[in-house]
C-alpha cells in the first residue's frame, strides 16, 4: 500500500496532457461543434486525455490491485482515440464520404472498441511494473496488435494529409501543414510508451509532448481556421495574457534567485534581496517586448506599427481606386450630356450652307446652337467645381443674411413662378465658410424648389442651433422624389429632369464637405422635399 501521494514529473505530464485535450476539446464544442471535422477531433481529445490519466493514478496512495484496475480503466478509451485520430485525417482532408473510406473507418472504430473490452482481461493487459516512482503495464497478446493498430493508423492519417497537401488551395495547405506536423509530434507520445514497453526500461515522460499538440493544433485554429472554427483573438488580450506570464515567471526568478543567493553566500537580507529583483527587473522589459514581437509576427503577422503602415498604404490604394472610379463615372456621364447638345449643332451645321439664306433658319440657328453651347459651357463648369473644387477662403458669415441675399436675387423668379417664401430664422450664430460658395448652395437648393414646385407653391426656409452646428432647413410643397431615386440624388449625372445636368447636388454635397458641414434630403413623392444643411458653428 503506498502511504502517501507522491506527486512527480510523470503526474505533472499526465495532468498537463489531460487538460490540455479537454480544454481544446471543450473549445472547439463551444465554436463549432457542427463542424464535421470538428466532431471527430471532439472525440478524439477526449479518449486522448483520458487514455492520458494512468500516471496520475499510478502516484495516488491505492494498493497495486487498486492501480492495476485503474491502469486498465484509462486503456479502455485507446483503441477509440486511435480510431478518432484516423476519422480525424479523412475528415480534414475531406476523404471519409467514400466507400473505402467509410469501409476502413467502420474497421478501426470496430476494432477500437474491441481493445475496450479487453482493456480489463489479461489479454491486454497482464500487470504492473515498478519503476520507482512510477508503475508501467506489462501487456498481454492484444497488446501487441494494440501496438500495431496504433502505427497502422497513425501513419495511414499522416500520409493522407501529405498527400492532399499539393492538390489543396493555399488556405488548406496551411491548415494540412499544421496537422501533420502537430500528428508527428503527438506520434511520439504513445511511441514513446511503446517502447519502453519493448525495451523493458523505465518509461519516459512521454505525455508532456500533447500539450505541445493541443498548442500547434490551437494555432492552426487561430491562424488558419482549422476545422472550420473562426477565433478573432484581440490584440489587448493577447497582450494582457503575455504581461501576466511574462509577470509570473520574473517573480519565480526573483524567489529562486533569492534562495539560490542565500544558499551560496549565506546572507539573509532585505537590501540584497532588493538588488536581486533589480537585476531581474533589468531583463524584464527587453523579454517582454521580444516576445511581444514574436506573437506580433505570429498570430498577426506584423508588428503594430508595421500594421498601421500597411494600413495607410491600403487606404491610399483604396482612394486612387475611388478616385479612378469617379473619373470613369464622371467621363461616362459627360459623355452622355455632351452628345444631345453636339447633335443639335451638328444637324443645324449641315443646313447652313443651303438654307443660310433664310432669315428665319439663322434666327432659329442662332437660338438653338448657342443655348446648346451654353448649356456644353454649364455642365463643363459644374463639373470642374464637382472634379476639382477651389477650397473655400473661411470667413465669418451670417447664414440668414447670405439666405436672404439668395433670395432677393432670385426675387423675380420667385414671383414668375408664384412662390410664396417663408422665412423663419429662429437661430443665428457665427459660421466660418465661403460666403460666395454658399450662395452657390443655396442657390441651386433654390432653383430645385422652383423647378419641383412649378408655380404656385410654398418655400419655408428656417435656421435653428443644435448643440454645436447650425442647421439650415429649405422646405417646398413640390413634386417630391420617388423613394427608390433618394439614395441617387448625390450621385453625379443623375437627374430626373428634362433638362437637368445632375451635378447640381452633387456640387453642393462637395462644397458642403469642404466646410465640415453635411446636407441630408428627405422627400416624398407628391408632398414636397426637406433639404437639411448642418455647418460647424465657429468656436
Amino acid at each position: 500500500m503506498l502511504e502517501t501521494w507522491q506527486p512527480n514529473i510523470y503526474v505533472f505530464a499526465s495532468l498537463s496532457a489531460v487538460v490540455s485535450s479537454f480544454a481544446i476539446a471543450a473549445f472547439v464544442y463551444l465554436r463549432a461543434h457542427e463542424a464535421p471535422t470538428a466532431k471527430p477531433f471532439i472525440f478524439f481529445s477526449v479518449c486522448a486525455g483520458l487514455w492520458c490519466l494512468f500516471p496520475t493514478f499510478s502516484s495516488l496512495p491505492f494498493s497495486n490491485s487498486s492501480i492495476l484496475i485503474l491502469a486498465r480503466a484509462s486503456y479502455i478509451p485507446s483503441g477509440l482515440a486511435i480510431a478518432s485520430f484516423l476519422h480525424l485525417a479523412f475528415a480534414i482532408t475531406s476523404d471519409e464520404r467514400t466507400v473505402l473510406r467509410r469501409w476502413c473507418l467502420g474497421v478501426a472504430y470496430s476494432l477500437g472498441a474491441l481493445f475496450g473490452l479487453l482493456a480489463f482481461s489479461p489479454w491486454l493487459i497482464v500487470d504492473l511494473i515498478q519503476f520507482a516512482p512510477h508503475f508501467a503495464v506489462i501487456g498481454g497478446p492484444a497488446y501487441h496488435w494494440l501496438v500495431a493498430f496504433y502505427v497502422l493508423a497513425d501513419s495511414y492519417g499522416v500520409m493522407i494529409a501529405i498527400r492532399n497537401l499539393q492538390r489543396s488551395s493555399p488556405a488548406k495547405q496551411n491548415q494540412l501543414r499544421y496537422f501533420v506536423l502537430a500528428s508527428v509530434i503527438l506520434a511520439f507520445s504513445p511511441g514513446l510508451h511503446f517502447a519502453g514497453f519493448y525495451l523493458g526500461s523505465e518509461p519516459f515522460p512521454h505525455d508532456f509532448l500533447v500539450p505541445v499538440f493541443v498548442g500547434l493544433v490551437g494555432y492552426a485554429i487561430v491562424r488558419h481556421h482549422l476545422l472550420d472554427v473562426t477565433v478573432v483573438i484581440k490584440r489587448s488580450l493577447v497582450y494582457s495574457i503575455l504581461v501576466a506570464c511574462i509577470t509570473a515567471t520574473y517573480l519565480v526568478a526573483v524567489l529562486v534567485m533569492e534562495k539560490w543567493f542565500q544558499g551560496f553566500f549565506g546572507y539573509r537580507s532585505f537590501v540584497a534581496t532588493a538588488v536581486v529583483a533589480f537585476l531581474v527587473a533589468i531583463f524584464f522589459n527587453p523579454l517582454r517586448d521580444l516576445i511581444q514581437t514574436l506573437v506580433d509576427r505570429a498570430l498577426f503577422k506584423a508588428t503594430p506599427a508595421e500594421l498601421a503602415a500597411q494600413r495607410e498604404q491600403l487606404l491610399v490604394e483604396i482612394q486612387k481606386s475611388d478616385q479612378m472610379k469617379a473619373v470613369g463615372t464622371l467621363a461616362a456621364g459627360l459623355a452622355h450630356e455632351i452628345k444631345n447638345p453636339l447633335a443639335s449643332i451638328k444637324t443645324f451645321t449641315e443646313h447652313l450652307d443651303s438654307r443660310y439664306d433664310d432669315p428665319a433658319f439663322r434666327q432659329k440657328f442662332r437660338k438653338i446652337v448657342g443655348g446648346e453651347v451654353e448649356r456644353i459651357n454649364l455642365i463643363v463648369q459644374q463639373l470642374l467645381e464637382f472634379a476639382k473644387p477651389v477650397p473655400p477662403k473661411l470667413a465669418p458669415v451670417d447664414i440668414p443674411q447670405l439666405v436672404d441675399e439668395t433670395l432677393d436675387f432670385m426675387n423675380s423668379e420667385l414671383m414668375a413662378h408664384h412662390v410664396e417664401v417663408q422665412r423663419c430664422y429662429a437661430g443665428r450664430a457665427t459660421i466660418l465658410a465661403d460666403s460666395q460658395q454658399l450662395k452657390q448652395v443655396f442657390l441651386n437648393l433654390v432653383l430645385n424648389s422652383l423647378q419641383a414646385m412649378n408655380g404656385n407653391g410654398r418655400l419655408r426656409v428656417s435656421t435653428a442651433v443644435k448643440g454645436s452646428e447650425l442647421e439650415l432647413t429649405m422646405a417646398d410643397n413640390g413634386s417630391g422624389i420617388a423613394a427608390e431615386d433618394l439614395p441617387k440624388v448625390f450621385e453625379p449625372f443623375f437627374t430626373t429632369k428634362t433638362n437637368g445636368t445632375g451635378l447640381g447636388l452633387a456640387v453642393v454635397q462637395g462644397i458642403m464637405k469642404e466646410h465640415g458641414g453635411r446636407i441630408d434630403v428627405e422627400s416624398q413623392l407628391g408632398q414636397g422635399t426637406v433639404v437639411k444643411l448642418r455647418l460647424p458653428i465657429a468656436t
